[in-house]
């Protein structure tokens, strides 16, 4: 079962709060580990201009992919105000808004506070593995929202790795996520790769808490101390191929 919009608008309030708070107690140098040449200051940036671009298209009801160039930031403050004016241009969105998203969905508003969440909450892990510069494995994430990320992971945005996530011959790699006991499937060959939900016969399975899934399907932590059977030339490939 994945999370309402009421459920996920209030997790990005809360992991964006969260995220402005640390942000400017932070070193604006300090590196942000899985995240090659990006410093505090960069990833507080990009985030400024993400919540404005996605606030954007929500409230000017964009059908196309408007361009979005990547700008200086002007610091926390700034994102301050762009996470609290997303948040409201949501809030305030009409439930069956028709504008554009990265991949098909029965309503824009919702299509975008879900993006936005998942982006918020991992950037937020990004965040906090700079301060303390030791990475997060996961286990510490909320279950039922790293979950809801998973799924928006495995079923929406791996698609936008398609051209890369290529194997000869066909695997299917498994996922499940034991604290919430759900499954998700990929399934790789020579052509498209396809994804679903529940359980299926396949070659590869990899078992951990959801955030530690979470995490791992961003590239944001190592598959050491995940429950891999099955040929991990598939875990490597994903390592290599997604996020292209």
């Amino acid at each position: 079962m994945t999370l309402d919009s009421a459920q996920l608008l209030a997790a990005l309030q809360s992991q964006g709060d969260d995220l402005v708070r640390t942000a400017a107690q932070s070193d604006p140098d300090r590196k942000v580990p899985y995240c090659p040449g990006w410093t505090v200051r960069d990833l507080v940036a990009h985030l400024e201009t993400v919540y404005r671009w996605a606030g954007q298209i929500v409230r000017e009801r964009w059908q196309s992919r408007p361009d979005r160039a990547e700008r200086a930031g002007e610091g926390v403050r700034s994102l301050a105000a762009a996470h609290a004016e997303l948040l409201e241009i949501l809030r305030t969105a009409p439930a069956d808004l028709a504008c554009w998203t990265h991949w098909p969905a029965p309503s824009g508003r919702d299509y975008w506070i879900r993006r936005q969440t998942h982006e918020t909450a991992v950037h937020n892990v990004d965040l906090h593995n700079a301060v303390r510069g030791i990475p997060a494995g996961g286990a510490e994430l909320d279950p039922a929202l790293a979950g809801d990320g998973v799924d928006e992971m495995v079923c929406g945005f791996s698609r936008r790795f398609r051209p890369w996530l290529r194997e000869a011959p066909a695997h299917v790699l498994a996922l499940h996520a034991a604290d919430i006991d759900r499954w998700w499937w990929i399934r790789l060959g020579p052509g498209e790769p396809e994804f679903g939900r529940g359980q299926t016969d396949h070659g590869t399975a990899v078992s951990g808490r959801a955030g530690e899934l979470l995490l791992w399907l961003w590239n944001r932590r190592e598959p050491a101390g995940l429950d891999v059977t099955g040929d991990p030339a598939a875990v490597r490939m994903w390592r290599q191929q997604a996020h292209i």
